[in-house]
């Protein structure tokens, strides 16, 4: 393959992983297993998925600026969270056998991906819900349990970065039920941002990082990150859910197929 050829191919990789990471959560449905089919193992596959989407990840929050508006205070309430378990996570993945958790890997994906794909009925909001949903619901153990969820979809994120986006924003969906899709998927584009920049930091300091790689990957990631939130902002909420949740599941059984191998 040659130098332009190379450069166009993981140009293309990253303006469609972006557009599915800012739109779905799902950038790892592209870049990471085209990661792995052009040679990178694992690990550093991981690390350059990670560290590429980055760029996508500030253009689709720039992108995201309309359903942010009205959704602050919820915002700053997630952040402080995902910025912690990023933190863990990133470190641990230089600490344990990465076999450990790749293994498990396919079952929170498919996992995530079966509740989305699971008819959800939102109800019309509300002030006094409207309200509520910023605390992540009315009882004190719901909100206990979103906490414990964001934070660990955070860890996940720092970990092993494939499928997180999915995770988190299943998640939101499950607790911001009457919230529309394209709200639920600017808070996660917000919360990637936060883990995916965590990351990096770590990953920069622990690691060589291929630049080759992850430069036209980067610039790639910018126009789809970009492209992303306006893609979803004309579509409809569930059919952007069930996008997401067949992708998801397609990307679990490439994973545990790659495991068997």
């Amino acid at each position: 393959m040659s130098g332009v050829v190379f450069v166009l191919l993981l140009l293309g990789i990253g303006i469609l992983s972006g557009i599915i990471s800012a739109a779905a959560g799902l950038a790892s449905l592209v870049s990471y297993p085209s990661l792995l089919a052009l040679g990178l193992p694992p690990v550093m596959a991981n690390v350059t998925s990670a560290f590429s989407t980055v760029t996508g990840n500030y253009s689709s929050v720039f992108s995201s600026f309309k359903e942010l508006e009205h959704n602050r205070r919820q915002l700053w309430i997630i952040l402080p969270l995902v910025f912690a378990g990023s933190i863990i996570g990133a470190f641990l993945l230089f600490a344990v056998p990465s076999k450990w958790f790749a293994e498990l890997v396919p079952l929170c994906i498919a996992l995530a991906g079966i509740i989305l794909l699971f008819p959800h009925h939102p109800k019309q909001s509300t002030g006094t819900m409207a309200g509520n949903s910023k605390l992540f619901g009315k009882s004190r153990i719901g909100q206990f349990l979103s906490i414990i969820g964001i934070f660990i979809v955070g860890i996940y994120s720092g970990f092993f970065n494939a499928g997180a986006g999915v995770l988190m924003l299943t998640l939101l969906t499950v607790i911001n039920r009457q919230k529309s899709f394209a709200v639920n998927n600017a808070l996660k584009n917000v919360a990637m941002t936060v883990t995916n920049t965590t990351s990096w930091i770590v990953f920069a300091l622990e690691t060589t990082i291929y630049w080759n790689y992850v430069i036209p990957l980067m610039i790639g990631n910018v126009i789809g990150g970009y492209l992303g939130p306006i893609i979803v902002r004309h579509m409809p909420g569930r059919l952007m859910q069930i996008i997401v949740g067949i992708g998801s599941l397609i990307l679990a059984i490439s994973l545990v197929i790659r495991n068997l191998m």
